[in-house]
């Protein structure tokens, strides 16, 4: 296979892991339908237009783009964004290899429309769980050029609309709490994220948002590390900040190694 393919098991890998790739939906416009699913953070581009888009392109990170089956239109992209000096690999197989390995996709949704620019997201001063959460997710899951604003409660719904953002986490809210359920637990049904990680991890943050720590074993945990976060930050984007890289290792915790246990116990006789 060589460096110009990368398995989904490899992409999938540095998904999980968090690792910097960009990935790069370049399916024929033709191609996409309503029912069209995507691979987690992929942004739709046209494959004839590379050399216009790549300027977006994060520099020095890996670039993965994905065709319909990896044929002909994804790999005319990477060549051309390799030419160029990009380090850019195709998808093996193609988002029909990528759903045949079991690996979790996205649906779409209006409120992020294929191909649009950088989406923005508005939501309430102050996030601690859910609404670290919910940025956590947009940025891995949905769109990676996601910016977030922090506003007064009484403004966000009138803030999304002047500025053409999504609301979040507030009544009335483009995504927000059902009943029982969190924002984050919306976003993953509303953009059909079909993960069992994320599942698990939705409890998570239900548990820990709502203090209802007995409904995941992580739950109590989490509340404990991000309400010191929120008491860490010295802004409301500080406080993200320092939310993401504990949602990436209860992910990746839950995706690779739900069922380990630490026992070691050094002392014992």
């Amino acid at each position: 296979m060589g460096d110009f393919f990368i398995s989904p098991a490899e992409l999938w890998k540095h998904i999980v892991l968090a690792r910097p790739v960009r990935i790069v939906d370049v399916r024929r416009a033709q191609a996409l339908t309503a029912g069209s699913r995507f691979l987690p953070g992929a942004r739709w581009r046209d494959h004839l237009a590379a050399n216009d888009w790549a300027r977006e392109l994060p520099d020095g990170q890996l670039i993965v783009l994905n065709c319909m089956h990896g044929h002909n239109v994804s790999q005319l992209a990477t060549a051309t964004l390799r030419e160029a000096g990009y380090n850019a690999r195709a998808l093996a197989g193609g988002v029909d290899g990528w759903i045949e390995a079991g690996l979790p996709t996205v649906g779409q949704n209006s409120l992020v429309p294929v191909g649009s620019s950088a989406s923005l997201w508005v939501t309430r001063l102050n996030p601690k769980i859910d609404r670290v959460a919910c940025p956590w997710l947009v940025r891995r899951f949905i769109d990676p050029d996601a910016t977030f604003l922090f506003v007064e409660p009484d403004w966000v719904l009138d803030i999304a609309r002047e500025l053409g953002g999504i609301s979040f986490d507030t009544p009335g809210a483009d995504i927000e709490h059902d009943g029982e359920f969190c924002s984050f637990d919306t976003l993953l049904r509303d953009f059909d994220l079909n993960d069992p990680a994320l599942e698990k991890l939705a409890m998570a943050v239900r548990g820990a948002d709502k203090d209802r720590t007995v409904i995941a074993p992580e739950a109590a945990g989490l509340l404990a590390v991000m309400l010191g976060n929120a008491l860490i930050g010295n802004s409301d984007h500080d406080v993200i900040r320092l939310g993401f890289p504990v949602y990436d290792a209860l992910y990746v915790r839950l995706a690779l190694a739900a069922q380990e246990t630490h026992g070691w116990e050094p002392m014992r006789t």
